[in-house]
């Protein structure tokens, strides 16, 4: 076994001994749809209050509640094709048209008249999940000299970025279960004192 194999083993036991909540899924469609963002639709009927706090941190700080625009997330939005009545169809020239249903308040409006924007998703971003593993070329010279190491060095940063998370998150849920970490609480001895 060379030192690439020996590596994604290693990570896929990590990955296996979390507990299941915790267990990082390996799917290359979620990793790449969690890539840089993810783009959200504006509805024009209806809005959501947020609060946003004015110069924090200083002796006039204050928050004051805003009104926006609802944004919805583009998998919760549901489309659908809907005819046209005569006057849209002499101006748009199409018999159908495509709409869609705000989540929130079920307003339908035109896809087309839309307002689209893409969020960031906040850094440090982990996607919780892992593509899959760079698949192992056939002949010894292009595992050891073409694109696989490159491609395997950095498949492993990120497998091994995303299990550090997902332990981080599982021992913070361990201490606000149990009170205490994951180390031994008798320090090496047993209850009666001894070794």
């Amino acid at each position: 076994m060379n030192d690439w194999q020996l590596a994604a083993l290693g990570l896929h036991n990590m990955n296996g001994a979390l507990d299941m909540d915790y267990r990082l899924p390996i799917s290359t469609e979620n990793w790449n749809d969690k890539q840089d963002g993810y783009v959200v639709w504006a509805c024009t009927n209806c809005t959501t209050d947020i609060k946003h706090i004015y110069n924090e941190g200083e002796e006039d700080q204050h928050e004051k509640i805003l009104a926006v625009a609802t944004t919805s997330k583009r998998k919760d939005i549901h489309i659908f094709k809907e005819r046209c009545t005569e006057v849209v169809s002499l101006l748009s020239g199409k018999s159908e048209r495509e709409m869609w249903i705000c989540p929130k308040c079920n307003n339908i409006d035109s896809v087309t008249d839309v307002q689209k924007k893409m969020m960031k998703y906040p850094e440090p971003h982990y996607r919780g999940c892992i593509y899959s593993e760079p698949v192992r070329p056939l002949t010894g010279l292009m595992r050891r000299r073409g694109s696989y190491p490159r491609l395997m060095r950095a498949w492993v940063k990120q497998y091994s970025l995303e299990l550090e998370h997902q332990l981080a998150l599982y021992r913070l849920e361990y201490i606000k279960i149990n009170g205490h970490d994951m180390e031994d609480q008798n320090n090496g001895y047993d209850e009666k004192g001894g070794d």
